[in-house]
């Protein structure tokens, strides 16, 4: 892989070169065309290895989207293409089925919950560099609620404050993740549960100013209604801080590119 610097920029075909940019990097990416078509992949023995290696990288990456759809509400606060590291925990997960043949192993993430909980998102600080405190939290599996503790902040030594920023808020999300298993049938990665029920929920704090005491509050959130959760899908509880400026006397606007967001835990 090259990159390309200099006054000549351009992105997409020039004979064997394939030009593209990425949210990460800074520079345009060019790589040469080439290699088997993909009818050949698909179908010649030779590539069996090939395919069972994509197969499972698909699989991977319909399970990191399900990650990051109960995730929404916080997954602005990130600066990089962090589904990369969501696809990247899954195969680890995938790599923990024993059972199941090469190509088509599944992702049983509520086996192996811990393995996410902890996960990062951030825009150069992490949150836990932000909201000094641990935070109590608990997940109802049975009534698909969740709280979050926030203790009392005090500036500069229970909150930081990565910024010149005058307000900052919380903000909570519980969504459900299923267990992803491939089916021979449609040849793809599904849920393992058909029948369930994608839904999450999100709280926002109000505004808070930075250089005053933030008191001891608590979050609950509870998903309504019937989700069809077995014991094959997992609630997945986040936790976010978004800053913020004041644009009038009663208008606060969010500031882009600035905050933090982690998974507190699964369950």
């Amino acid at each position: 892989m090259a990159s390309l610097k200099g006054n000549i920029a351009f992105t997409g075909s020039l004979g064997n070169l394939s030009a593209y940019s990425r949210k990460d990097l800074n520079n345009i990416i060019l790589r040469t065309k080439g290699g088997a078509s993909g009818k050949v992949i698909k179908t010649a023995p030779e590539f069996v290895n090939t395919r069972r290696v994509m197969s499972e990288f698909g699989g991977c990456s319909t399970a990191g989207k399900h990650i990051k759809l109960a995730m929404t509400g916080v997954t602005h606060l990130d600066h990089r293409l962090f589904q990369s590291r969501l696809n990247a925990v899954c195969s680890c997960i995938q790599k923990l089925d024993t059972i199941s043949v090469w190509g088509q192993r599944s992702i049983l993430i509520s086996q192996y919950r811990n393995l996410l909980q902890g996960f990062n998102l951030e825009m150069g600080t992490l949150f836990d560099s932000i909201v000094k405190h641990p935070l109590d939290y608990n997940i109802n599996r049975i009534d698909q609620s969740a709280f979050v503790n926030i203790p009392p902040l005090y500036p500069n030594i229970g909150l930081y404050v990565p910024g010149k920023f005058s307000f900052f808020r919380l903000i909570a999300v519980l969504g459900i993740v299923p267990d992803m298993k491939y089916n021979a049938k449609l040849k793809k990665y599904q849920p393992l549960n058909p029948d369930i029920q994608l839904r999450r929920v999100q709280k926002m704090t109000d505004w808070f100013g930075v250089a005053t005491i933030c008191e001891e509050q608590t979050i609950d959130m509870q998903i309504d209604g019937e989700t069809n959760m077995t014991d094959n899908d997992s609630l997945i509880l986040s936790i976010g801080i978004e800053f913020g400026i004041p644009l009038t006397a009663s208008l606060i606007q969010t500031v882009n590119y600035a905050g933090a967001a982690k998974i507190l835990a699964l369950a």
